[in-house]
């Protein structure tokens, strides 16, 4: 059997007073909180314009709807040289209205603020026949105008007494040659 070998360390030297402090617990530091890194897309060596959108185009608000222009002539049908009276709608605001008969003038007047205008026309130069009014006023205008020659019969009655003395003339007329062929025939 085999010894081990003897010990050579020194003893500690207790001589001495020092001695090592206990190890104390030693405070963390906080955790450091750090901020997401973002990664800068890569620079194009190449630059391109920014694409801007168009704007929208910004459009006038349409015209406000005029109502149709129209005239009408009061009374449409005359006697050679009698009034008439022209009325219509539709012409522009404050506009002139200058009205003639087959290319002759024969009234004129302002239209209103609604394009509304009336005006008394002279017939006295229109020939019998049917004719066009023209009215010019930021639009043109038309109606038709019959000027016609008009006779005069007496009163109602006369007419009326004339188809009844007739009517009494043909009855008796028929009845006596119905009376007078009435014996001839009862001697047969």
């Amino acid at each position: 059997m085999t010894t081990p070998p003897p010990d050579t360390t020194p003893p500690p030297d207790t001589s001495t007073s020092e001695v090592p402090p206990p190890e104390e617990a030693v405070p963390l530091p906080p955790p450091v909180i750090r901020p997401p890194v973002v990664v800068a897309p890569p620079r194009n060596p190449v630059r391109t314009p920014a694409v801007v959108p168009p704007a929208p185009e910004v459009l006038p608000p349409p015209p406000p709807r005029s109502p149709p222009a129209a005239m009408d002539l009061t009374p449409s049908a005359v006697g050679p040289g009698s009034g008439v009276t022209a009325s219509g709608h539709g012409c522009d605001p404050q506009s002139p209205v200058d009205v003639s008969i087959e290319n002759v003038a024969v009234g004129k007047t302002v239209a209103g603020l609604d394009g509304a205008f009336e005006v008394p026309l002279s017939t006295g130069a229109v020939d019998v026949g049917r004719h066009q009014v023209t009215a010019k006023c930021g639009r043109t205008l038309v109606a038709p105008l019959d000027v016609v020659l008009v006779g005069s019969i007496g009163s109602g009655t006369s007419t009326l007494t004339i188809i009844l003395f007739f009517l009494l003339l043909g009855g008796w007329y028929y009845g006596n040659r119905l009376v007078s062929q009435l014996p001839a025939r009862r001697g047969e």
